[in-house]
């Protein structure tokens, strides 16, 4: 009934937590769950310990295209159940998510699939709720998704599956193709996994959307290669029906300013003014930062979309006879 699928790179560290919560999960759904580890040429003991716990483990060669959504590509096409749970290795399945996955055969057939709350737990100790409909509403159509999600494996695969040549903002991109801009999964509102990761200061994360350099390494260039992809597979229209903020603050932005210039310049910056104060209403400071930086993401990485690229196995490893 259940496929997990788990990617990681350098995980070592997280998967014994991870693999615990499996086993727990195990024990109460009433289908049979397969698991599958997707291991992107780490270099410490993830593959070994993989094959402790794990039904099966992929190890993909290394790469410079290597990224997050190469490895949900290939386990994609390993699951052999008709829902697949996707995971990362740094996280952990809630409790509290467990009915969900046990009523799987009772969502809806209108939706793709279905996802709840990110904990994410810090190295600080903080704590930060991540939440997928849009705004304080009480929808059940999940606005976005992230890399822990919940999908249909057929919906998955008649969507063309995971772009492996997107190294960010791959769920996005693939959200767009399942639905062609509807929202499709299922958004609900019990914690689903906990994410534990590094703390960044608001300034280091102001810092991580200016320049790959500032710690987002070559995801940094996800956004442009998610819109350029969407553009040759002919869903960019899609994308505004299902995440229109960022093109409205922008066509907004630009439409203003551009009217004010038949004035003066002291108009146009007063107008773009006033464009700012109603948006920072509107929306949460953070995503008015994000949809502000957007281009310098946004046109470098159009040209850093390589659409022929796709993973290749280093070796493969047989399940363990210990796995559980």
């Amino acid at each position: 009934m259940l496929s997990i699928v788990v990617i990681g790179r350098n995980e070592g560290s997280n998967l014994a937590r991870l693999a615990a919560s499996i086993k727990a999960l195990k024990s109460v759904v009433p289908f049979p769950v397969e698991t599958i580890f997707v291991d992107s040429a780490s270099s410490d003991n993830s593959p070994a310990f993989a094959r402790q716990h794990f039904d099966s483990v992929h190890e993909l060669q290394d790469s410079p295209h290597l990224c997050a959504s190469a490895g949900r590509f290939l386990g994609t096409l390993e699951a052999r159940y008709p829902w697949i749970f996707y995971l990362d290795g740094d996280m952990e399945i809630c409790p509290e998510f467990f009915p969900v996955i046990a009523s799987l055969d009772q969502l809806e057939p209108e939706y793709a699939g279905v996802i709840g709350f990110y904990v994410h737990r810090f190295a600080n100790g903080n704590v930060a709720i991540q939440t997928f409909a849009r705004g304080t509403g009480t929808t059940d159509n999940a606005s976005q998704f992230g890399g822990a999600v919940i999908l249909r494996r057929e919906a998955v695969l008649q969507a063309g599956n995971w772009d492996p040549s997107i190294y960010g903002k791959e769920e996005m991109e693939l959200y767009v193709r399942l639905g062609n801009g509807k929202p499709v999964v299922k958004f609900a509102r019990v914690p689903m996994a906990y994410h534990f990761s590094e703390y960044y200061s608001r300034l280091e994360l102001l810092r991580r959307l200016l320049y790959p350099s500032a710690g987002l390494g070559k995801v940094f260039w996800g956004y442009g290669q998610s819109i350029r992809a969407l553009y040759i597979k002919g869903h960019l229209l899609a994308l505004l029906r299902l995440d229109y903020e960022a093109y409205v603050f922008w066509a907004t932005l630009l439409l203003v300013g551009a009217i004010g210039l038949v004035w003066s310049i002291n108009w146009a910056l007063l107008a773009v003014f006033l464009v700012f104060v109603g948006f920072s209403v509107w929306l949460r400071p953070g995503s008015l930062v994000r949809y502000l930086t957007l281009p310098l993401s946004l046109v470098p990485g159009w040209f850093r979309y390589f659409p022929w690229f796709r993973p290749l196995l280093s070796r493969w490893a047989a399940p363990d006879e210990t796995a559980r």
